[in-house]
């Protein structure tokens, strides 16, 4: 397990990268997908993902194929394992490289009978594995080059870390059209998307309102969220005098939701999947962090840039008790205004 393989010794035609973690997490091996291709060139590369990252792993200009594993649908539970396994097997994947900690994807590779394994050797994994890496992390690194440590046992990695995603024609002639029913001009409007996937994440409703106010002095503001966050971000603009029809809640689509933050002035943001977007389609992006480490999860783009207090219970991941957000609390609007001046 522990032997250097050389890429030379293996010229696959047909790669699978496993990748069923969320948004963020597949956009953030856009630098193993890239490093691959390098590497292989001529090699057919698909992606097998989740119905609720498919859409954004479409846009890796990396991967030629997008398969999706739909594990709460009609490949739910160990029928559903060996149904998926049998669709791929069908293609004939010469090399499987399992991007996620969990051993899900090394089975599946295995049962889909892909004759070479690469993945982490956690939960146990490795039993389902030609070559492991380590999943122990050393030292704390960005999470692009924390992705890239699965590929140590070849021996070869990249310096580029940076993230890219193309959104494609028919998504920018619509977000278009949606931009201009909403008379929306092009680098001139900002987006803020002020919550997260849980609570401590979020921007307080003061702060937000007080950034709107800044900003709009500028240019127009623009909310972005989910369908579950839509009341809550009328709450925000009502408070900030801002119409309701500035709010983009689950009326976007995650290729449109690309388009719209790439022709924005700047995004403002916490720690979430659309500010990893942000950072794949080069818009300057200040995120808000305080219960999770910049160093590991912020922007890296030079455009671009986080606050975080760095309190002594920083980063707690949203776990153990919180009897006052004070990681975020004490950011003030003006400390986010002034990363743009």
């Amino acid at each position: 397990m522990s032997t250097i393989i050389k890429p030379s010794q293996l010229n696959p035609n047909k790669i699978l990268i496993i990748d069923l973690a969320f948004i963020g997490d597949v956009i953030l091996a856009t630098p193993v997908t890239r490093a691959i291709r390098n590497q292989w060139p001529t090699a057919e590369i698909t992606m097998l993902t989740v119905p609720l990252t498919e859409s954004v792993a479409q846009m890796n200009p990396y991967l030629d194929k997008v398969i999706v594993y739909d594990k709460r649908g009609k490949h739910k539970g160990l029928s559903g394992m060996w149904k998926i396994s049998r669709e791929l097997k069908h293609n004939n994947f010469d090399l499987a490289v399992c991007m996620n900690f969990a051993v899900r994807g090394a089975v599946v590779a295995w049962l889909a009978g892909i004759p070479y394994r690469l993945g982490y050797d956690a939960q146990h994994g490795s039993l389902f594995l030609t070559w492991a890496a380590s999943h122990v992390r050393k030292g704390i690194k960005h999470e692009t080059q924390n992705h890239l440590e699965v590929l140590s046992p070849f021996g070869f990695s990249t310096d580029d870390t940076s993230l890219v995603l193309n959104p494609p024609q028919e998504a920018v002639s619509s977000m278009e059209g949606k931009m201009n029913d909403h008379s929306i001009e092009s680098g001139k409007y900002y987006v803020l998307c002020p919550f997260g996937s849980y609570e401590r994440k979020n921007m307080p409703m003061e702060m937000a309102v007080q950034l709107i106010q800044e900003l709009k002095n500028s240019y127009p503001v623009y909310l972005i969220g989910g369908t579950k966050e839509k009341s809550s971000l009328v709450d925000y603009a009502r408070a900030a005098d801002l119409p309701e029809n500035h709010i983009f809640a689950g009326t976007l689509n995650l290729q449109e939701l690309a388009v719209f933050i790439k022709n924005a002035k700047a995004m403002f943001t916490v720690d979430t999947g659309p500010m990893h977007i942000a950072q794949a389609v080069s818009c300057p992006t200040i995120a808000l962090f305080g219960p999770t480490d910049p160093t590991v999860w912020g922007p890296q783009n030079e455009n671009s840039h986080y606050l975080y207090t760095n309190e002594s219970c920083s980063p707690c991941w949203g776990k153990g008790p919180c009897s006052d957000n004070v990681c975020i609390k004490k950011l003030k609007a003006k400390d986010l205004y002034e990363k743009i001046q």
